[in-house]
């Protein structure tokens, strides 16, 4: 089950007050941080929900998560985005645990999306239709399916609606390389999809 919060991750709260709040929470002040973990919790947690399918390894995930995030205050800027800070942390723990896990090898975004550069990417979004079309159980069913790197960026698109360069910071690549994995990303979603819509007893539904 998803945990809803406010929308606008990016820019919930505002560069302003979030960097009073870092700078706070560096100082010592758990209250401040408390603040962040309140403002931040639903949305980081729903991302890393529909990145890895449980509810238990999202829970456990965005714990990790804010535990990360807390650890590297010291280390961090007081004028970050915050929000792309955190999606950044908990795409590394989903990256980390999914390596763990042995579902994916590691390698470089630069290299994952080499061999494929498309002088254009599709305006339309069929994806996005049938996302909202389709019941959230079918639609986590076709994303299991999808490689993760791939369900990753269609997730920050099409759900959390970063735009190429917000999604270029959190996942600390190039706006071409985001264009890339989105254009693959779609095209197996497509595939995934025709997949299972011609399962037995998928016909009438």
């Amino acid at each position: 089950m998803e945990a809803t919060g406010s929308a606008g991750l990016l820019n919930a709260g505002g560069i302003g007050s979030e960097s009073i709040l870092i700078s706070r929470a560096q100082a010592g002040d758990h209250e401040a941080f408390e603040h962040l973990f309140n403002q931040y919790q639903a949305q980081i947690y729903n991302y890393i929900y529909r990145l890895m399918g449980s509810a238990e390894d999202a829970n456990d995930m965005t714990q990790d998560t804010f535990l990360k995030a807390y650890l590297a205050l010291s280390k961090t800027s007081q004028d970050l985005r915050v929000g792309a800070w955190l999606y950044r942390i908990a795409t590394n723990v989903c990256l980390d645990e999914l390596r763990h896990r042995k579902l994916i090898k590691w390698q470089p975004w630069e290299t994952f999306v080499a061999a494929f550069h498309p002088t254009q990417v599709a305006k339309d979004s069929p994806e996005r239709d049938c996302i909202n079309r389709e019941n959230s159980e079918e639609v986590q069913l076709i994303f299991a399916q999808m490689h993760p790197k791939y369900r990753m960026c269609l997730i920050l698109r099409e759900y959390h609606d970063l735009s190429y360069d917000e999604i270029a910071e959190v996942l600390n690549t190039t706006r071409a390389a985001v264009k890339s994995l989105l254009f693959r990303a779609r095209e197996e979603f497509r595939q995934v999809f025709a997949k299972v819509e011609r399962q037995p007893g998928r016909a009438g539904q």
